[in-house]
C-alpha cells in the first residue's frame, strides 16, 4: 500500500519537531538540574533545603522525560512509554511540590493553627500523587493499556500543575519584589505548559487525530525547555550571589 507524500513529509516534520523539543527539554533540565544543586549546596537556609531538592528533582525527571522522548522518535517500546508518562508526571510533581514548599516555609504563610489544611496532612495527600503516578507505570509495563496510560498521564499532569499553580500564585503577595519571586515568575510558565502539555494528550479522547495531538504536545514540550533555561539563568545568577562574600 502505497502512502501519500503529503502525509510521509507530515510525519516526517512531527517527528523532527518531537526530536528536538525533546532534546532542547533534556538540556535545559539537564542544565537546571545542576545549578539547582549548586544553590542547595550554596544556601545556609535550612527551611529552603526541601525546596531546592524538589528543583534538583524537576530536573532529573525533566532530563528523563527528554531523553525518552528523543528515544521515542525511533522507537514507541512500551518501557519507552512508561518511561516517559512517569518522567512527566514527576517533573510536574516536584515543581508542584517545590512551590507549595516555599509558601509554607514563607515568613509571610498563615501560621500552623490558621491553616485550613495541616502541612503533614498536605504531604500525606501528595503522596497519594506519587502512588498514582507509579500506579499508571505498573499499568504501562505490565498491562500495556495505552489509552489509559494516556488518560492518566493528561489528567495527572493538568491537576499536578494546575496545583503548582495555586501556590505560585499564592507566593505573589508574599515574595513580591524578592529573588525568590523573580525565580517563581520563570518557574509558573513552566507549570502552564506542563498543563498544555496534559490537555493536549486528552485531546484524543474527544477525536482530534493522534499526529496533530503529538505535534501540540512537542510544541509545549519546546516551550518547557525554553523557560527552563531562562529560570537556569536565574539560578546561575543566585549562585553567583551566595557564593560572594
Amino acid at each position: 500500500m502505497l502512502v501519500p507524500l503529503a502525509q510521509v513529509e507530515s510525519g516526517a516534520s512531527a517527528s523532527i519537531v518531537q526530536f528536538v523539543g525533546a532534546g532542547l527539554l533534556a538540556v535545559s533540565s539537564a542544565i537546571f538540574s545542576v545549578y539547582a544543586f549548586q544553590n542547595r549546596r550554596l544556601d545556609r537556609l535550612e527551611s529552603q533545603r526541601s525546596f531546592w531538592r524538589y528543583l534538583v528533582l524537576l530536573g532529573v525527571a525533566g532530563t528523563t522525560y527528554g531523553l525518552s522522548g528523543v528515544l521515542r522518535v525511533a522507537s514507541d517500546a512500551r518501557l519507552l512509554v512508561a518511561l516517559s508518562h512517569a518522567s512527566l508526571l514527576f517533573a510536574t510533581v516536584f515543581l508542584a511540590f517545590a512551590m507549595r514548599e516555599l509558601y509554607y516555609n514563607s515568613a509571610l504563610a498563615p501560621p500552623p493553627e490558621e491553616r485550613r489544611i495541616s502541612l503533614e496532612r498536605l504531604r500525606r495527600i501528595e503522596t497519594g500523587f506519587v502512588v498514582v503516578i507509579l500506579v499508571e507505570l505498573v499499568v504501562v509495563l505490565l498491562i500495556g493499556q495505552a489509552g489509559v496510560a494516556a488518560f492518566v498521564k493528561g489528567v495527572g499532569s493538568l491537576a499536578f500543575a494546575g496545583y503548582g499553580v495555586v501556590f505560585a500564585e499564592r507566593l505573589e503577595s508574599l515574595t513580591r519584589g524578592t529573588s525568590v519571586d523573580t525565580l517563581r515568575r520563570h518557574l509558573l510558565p513552566v507549570l502552564v505548559s506542563i498543563g498544555g502539555i496534559g490537555v493536549a494528550g486528552l485531546a484524543v479522547f474527544v477525536g482530534v487525530r493522534a499526529p496533530v495531538v503529538r505535534g501540540v504536545e512537542s510544541v509545549f514540550v519546546v516551550m518547557v525547555g525554553a523557560f527552563l533555561l531562562t529560570a537556569t539563568i536565574r539560578l546561575q545568577q543566585n549562585v553567583h550571589g551566595l557564593s560572594s562574600p
